[in-house]
C-alpha cells in the first residue's frame, strides 16, 4: 500500500512540475485591442518566439510543434495551412499575422517578408533530419525578427 502511495505522489509531482515548465510560453498575451498593425505585431511576436523555441529544442517534434505553432499565428485560423495539430498559441491576438497586416495596409515588401517567412516555417515542418529542421526553424525566427523591425 505504501509502494502505491509513494508511486501515487511522485506521479503527481511530476505532472505538476511538467505543467509549471510547459506553462511559460504558452500563456496568451493580452488580446490586443488596437489597430490591426498592433494586432499583427502581437502575432508576428508570439510567431518569432516560437521559431526561436523550435530552433532550440532538442528533437524533431520539438521542432516541428514550435514551427506549426509560428505558421498558425502567421496564417491564421481560416486560412488553409492553418494545422489545428499544432494548437493555436495565437488565438485571441488577431485574425493572422499576414491578414492582419493586410488589414493595415502594410507595405508589399513588408507582406511579401512575411509570406516568404511562412513559406519558410511550411518547408521547416516537411524537414526529416533534426539539424535541417532547427536550421529552418532559425532562420524563420530571424526573418520574423526582419519584419518586426520594418514594422517599427
Amino acid at each position: 500500500m505504501r509502494v502505491l502511495v509513494a508511486a501515487a505522489v511522485v506521479v503527481a509531482i511530476a505532472l505538476g512540475t511538467a505543467t509549471v515548465a510547459y506553462a511559460p510560453y504558452h500563456q496568451q498575451p493580452a488580446q490586443p485591442t488596437g489597430s490591426a498593425l498592433e494586432k499583427a505585431r502581437s502575432q508576428l511576436t508570439t510567431a518569432r518566439a516560437h521559431a526561436g523555441f523550435a530552433a532550440e529544442a532538442g528533437t524533431l517534434v520539438g521542432v516541428r510543434q514550435h514551427t506549426g505553432h509560428a505558421v498558425n499565428c502567421l496564417v491564421g485560423a481560416s486560412d488553409r495551412r492553418f494545422d489545428r495539430r499544432w494548437g493555436h498559441v495565437c488565438e485571441g491576438q488577431g485574425n493572422g499575422a499576414l491578414p492582419d497586416l493586410q488589414a493595415a495596409g502594410t507595405s508589399a515588401q513588408v507582406i511579401k517578408a512575411a509570406q516568404d517567412a511562412t513559406q519558410i516555417g511550411l518547408e521547416t515542418l516537411g524537414q526529416g533530419n533534426l539539424a535541417a529542421a532547427q536550421a529552418g526553424a532559425k532562420k524563420l525566427a530571424g526573418m520574423l525578427e526582419d519584419v518586426l523591425k520594418s514594422l517599427k
